[in-house]
């Protein structure tokens, strides 16, 4: 007993040293946490709600902007959606997560969490998106073995979580018609994706029945009608020119006999011939993007208008039960929580009743109307989508060489490369304008083409005239000039850079009043074109040293136009000094190329210039150069990047390509296998695969 007390002030001392050792310890872990406890506490309490209001705000934003891309020009409305389409799934798939984290033991979790439990299928009805959007890009299409694997571990996830939160409440049977309706948006989502995808597109269209021919003896109210009910019957056409797939030379001539009927052919009224035209090809790419980029596949067929009606009814009804049940127990959930769930029930009936507006006004919707003759309908919908929606931007983007190196701004990195070339693509985007697709530029376009087509019907519809008449880039149009071969005979870019330094040159010089027309047209397309060249060179030809020698053009023109002995006010001012400098020494030009490891196309310019101003050439003739450029490079287009830029609101490329291929200038109609004439044709158009290119899509 001695020996024990002898030493108890020595454990006592140890106890206490080993007591303030662990304050420390624990005063020094707290002291190293970043966020205090009251905002740990506050990120716990909502993490998950601001988590879930978010994914739903997503949604919103997804629905309203996924139909707005379709007809909306410039990057803005495209960076939302890319933001919204790429973060929406994300936000799903953490709610979840964090949602199943939650769940506690069955025993032990309160009723907040059984509350919480039924935001689990709302967050699959938010993983099957929108209808108005299902894809971003077409590679998404390609990606549906993904989403499928996503759906299959998702609705675990969320059964789950429904399972650990069971109890006996009616809030577990509130969420099971919810269940119903995320289980069917979210498959829908996968399925549309896998219709979409390039192997079951072309196996769609390959298994398709032949292609039956519009009832031409239907009457329409108005135009507009004319214009649905035509393109639908042409959409299957568009279809497999989308798949390069050919088609039979008699199906070419039939899509000719719907674009262009026997009365335009008589009255040779260009305008108003173009303008229904350019209407049936607008209908069919809305539609295209429409197979491509959203759900119209399903919720246009009768099993999509069921399951459309079965996933609002689970919605209302269990939003019916839900206020049933809160009438007596609100007093037992959270106030936070309720109104949080009350957001999502009414989020998903509002998202339900916007898809179901655009399901009605849709190009869809009024072509069943006019097969079924519902005059009434037919004639209130028209009248709605005529003033309140377009079916796409209508707009030719622009860019302008001489108006691009007058800004004062662009000098500031010309000399150092590398800053140059990050400036000068920024420059671009902010200099970028655009201009309407008028009539004007709609009906020279038409002419040029069916003017085309009737050669080519002279000739008896030979495929190697056919090829020689889609091979000119502005070499026939321009045979009339003299000496000015060597300027369409260089690589296409060289040639459409050194025709649009030419065309602003000589429309700051001549302004012939009775050519005006002519003229404003060969300058919007020599725009649209460079705006092309510059910002969409995936939809022209391979051109090897595109970049190098645009810049350097740029870069040189900027030198002489910038120079203070030299004061440049406007592009008029412009354009006279570069042809005075070419036309009294060339010296000059000579002197100002940049680096000997690119060349400047400038001179070129001023070179033709002086060339067509010297010949007095018609700007008649400069138009029907640009047209020629412009259809040239529709025809090298592979469909793969016209259909990527249907979600950039469109190109005017796009519609020249369609244009040209439904008037029979294309070679996806395989003029070796004519197969029976168009009037012995009764059993519709027989469309059959001769040939799928090996860079299909």
């Amino acid at each position: 007993m001695l020996f024990v007390h002898q030493y108890e002030p020595q454990m006592c001392t140890i106890t206490t040293v080993t007591e303030e050792l662990g304050e420390e310890e624990c005063t020094s872990h707290k002291d190293m946490e970043i966020f205090p406890e009251h905002v740990r506490h506050l990120w716990n309490e909502w993490e998950l709600r601001g988590l879930v209001l978010l994914s739903l705000t997503w949604q919103v934003v997804l629905i309203i902007c996924g139909s707005w891309r379709k007809r909306a020009r410039g990057g803005f409305i495209s960076f939302v959606v890319w933001v919204t389409y790429l973060s929406a799934d994300w936000l799903a798939t953490v709610s979840l997560g964090t949602l199943a984290n939650n769940q506690g033991d069955v025993a032990t979790q309160d009723r907040n969490h059984a509350l919480q439990a039924i935001w689990a299928p709302f967050l699959l009805l938010h993983l099957g998106g929108p209808d108005t959007i299902t894809a971003y890009a077409l590679e998404d299409n390609t990606l549906w073995l993904r989403h499928l694997l996503g759906l299959l571990v998702q609705v675990s996830v969320a059964f789950y979580i429904y399972l650990r939160s069971w109890s006996t409440t009616a809030l577990t049977f509130i969420a099971i018609p919810v269940f119903v309706s995320g289980i069917i948006k979210y498959a829908e989502r996968t399925w549309v994706l896998r219709s979409a995808s390039p192997e079951q597109l072309e196996e769609s269209l390959l298994s398709a029945p032949a292609i039956q021919p519009p009832n031409l003896k239907l009457s329409y109210a108005n135009a507009e009608l004319e214009y649905v009910h035509g393109g639908y019957y042409l959409f299957p056409v568009l279809k497999r020119l989308y798949a390069n797939l050919s088609l039979r030379f008699a199906e070419g001539q039939r899509t000719y006999q719907l674009m262009v009927k026997k009365e335009h052919v008589e009255d040779k009224d260009y305008k108003k011939h173009s303008n229904y035209a350019f209407k049936l090809v607008e209908v069919q790419l809305g539609f295209l993007y429409d197979l491509l980029y959203t759900k119209s596949t399903i919720i246009y067929s009768p099993l999509g208008l069921i399951f459309r009606f079965v996933s609002v009814l689970s919605i209302v009804s269990a939003l019916a039960s839900y206020v049933v049940f809160l009438n007596v127990h609100e007093h037992e959930y959270s106030r936070v929580d309720v109104p949080i769930t009350y957001c999502l029930f009414i989020g998903a009936i509002l998202l339900e009743l916007y898809a179901f507006v655009s399901l009605v006004f849709s190009d869809w919707t009024l072509n069943w109307l006019v097969v079924n003759k519902h005059s009434s309908l037919q004639n209130f919908i028209c009248w709605v989508l005529s003033r309140c929606r377009k079916r796409w931007s209508g707009q030719l983007a622009q860019h302008n060489l001489l108006n691009f190196c007058m800004k004062k701004r662009v000098t500031r990195c010309i000399r150092n490369d590398f800053l140059f070339r990050s400036y000068f693509v920024m420059e671009l985007y902010r200099q970028r304008t655009w201009e309407d697709a008028d009539a004007d530029l709609k009906q020279f376009i038409f002419k040029h083409l069916t003017q085309k087509q009737e050669l080519y019907k002279e000739q008896g519809f030979d495929y190697n005239f056919l090829k020689k008449l889609l091979s000119y880039k502005g070499d026939n149009a321009s045979i009339s000039i003299k000496n000015i071969g060597w300027s369409v005979e260089v690589e296409f870019g060289h040639s459409l850079l050194i025709w649009h330094i030419a065309t602003d040159i000589c429309y700051h010089s001549r302004t012939e009043e009775s050519e005006k027309d002519y003229r404003e047209v060969s300058k919007r397309i020599s725009n649209y074109m460079l705006y092309l060249l510059l910002m969409r060179p995936l939809m022209l030809p391979k051109w090897i040293n595109r970049i190098t020698h645009v810049r350097n053009t740029f870069r040189e023109a900027i030198r002489i136009l910038q120079r203070e002995q030299l004061p440049v006010q406007d592009a008029a001012s412009a354009s006279t000094l570069l042809i005075q400098m070419y036309t009294q020494c060339h010296q000059p030009l000579e002197q100002l190329r940049v680096e000997k490891t690119g060349k400047s196309l400038l001179h070129e310019g001023c070179r033709l210039a002086s060339q067509i101003e010297d010949q007095r050439v018609s700007w008649e003739v400069i138009c029907n150069v640009w047209i020629e450029m412009l259809t040239y490079a529709a025809s090298q287009c592979e469909w793969e990047a016209h259909a990527q830029q249907l979600r950039r609101g469109g190109e005017f490329l796009t519609h020249v390509c369609l244009l040209m291929a439904e008037l029979g200038l294309s070679e996806q109609f395989d003029i070796g296998r004519k197969g029976l004439s168009v009037e012995t044709q009764n059993d519709g158009w027989g469309c059959v695969r001769s040939k799928l290119l090996s860079s299909y899509l």
